[in-house]
C-alpha cells in the first residue's frame, strides 16, 4: 500500500484518496472529460468533481455511481479501473469471484474462467448473474440504471469488505 488512505473505508461508505483520484482522473481524461464536463455528465458540482480528482474529497456510492455510468463503465470494471479493487488487494488473498456464494456456484464459475475465458479476467456480466442477490437487482423494476448500479457497486464494495476481513479496501 503506497498510502495510509483507504481508497474505499466501509465505515465512512467512502472512496477517495491519492490513488483513487489519480485513477479517476485517468479514466476521465481518456475518456475526453476534463473535470468540469466530466462534473456535468456526472450531475454533479464542479468543484466537489474538482476535489475528488485533487484527492481532497472522498466520493459517496451514489457519486461512485454517477462516475461509472458518465464513464460507461459497469461496476466491476469500474472498481478495478478507479482501483477500488486494485491487484493489491487481490494479491492480499481477494478472490476475484468474491461476490458469489461459496460453493458449486464459485467452483462452476472458476472452470468457467479457466476453460472459457484463459485471460482469467473477470467475465463481469456472466459472473454477477450468477449472484441471486444481483440477478433479482437486474431484473427489478423499481430502479431505474443508476439506482440499480449505485445498489450493485454498494454491494460488491460491502462484500469486498467482509472478504477482506476489515472495514476497508487499501
Amino acid at each position: 500500500m503506497s498510502s495510509d488512505v483507504a481508497t474505499w473505508d466501509g465505515r465512512t461508505g467512502t472512496a477517495g484518496g491519492p490513488e483513487f483520484a489519480g485513477a479517476l482522473r485517468s479514466l476521465a481524461q481518456d475518456r475526453g472529460f476534463d473535470a468540469a464536463a466530466f462534473a456535468h455528465a456526472c450531475e454533479l458540482d464542479d468543484a466537489d468533481v474538482a476535489a475528488v480528482f485533487g484527492g481532497t474529497r472522498r466520493a459517496s456510492v451514489s457519486e461512485l455511481a454517477r462516475f461509472a455510468r458518465a464513464l460507461k463503465l459497469r461496476a466491476i470494471e469500474f472498481m478495478q479501473a478507479s482501483s477500488l479493487l486494485s491487484l493489491e488487494v487481490y494479491a492480499q488473498g481477494l478472490d476475484p469471484l468474491y461476490f458469489l456464494p461459496e460453493g458449486m456456484i464459485r467452483k462452476d464459475a472458476r472452470i468457467y474462467m479457466r476453460e472459457i475465458n484463459p485471460r482469467h479476467a473477470v467475465p463481469e456480466r456472466d459472473m454477477l448473474v450468477r449472484n441471486p442477490t444481483l440477478k433479482a437487482l437486474m431484473a427489478d423494476d423499481v430502479l431505474d440504471d443508476l439506482g440499480k448500479l449505485e445498489v450493485e457497486l454498494a454491494y460488491l464494495l460491502r462484500a469486498a469488505v467482509q472478504q477482506t476481513g476489515g472495514l476497508r479496501i487499501i
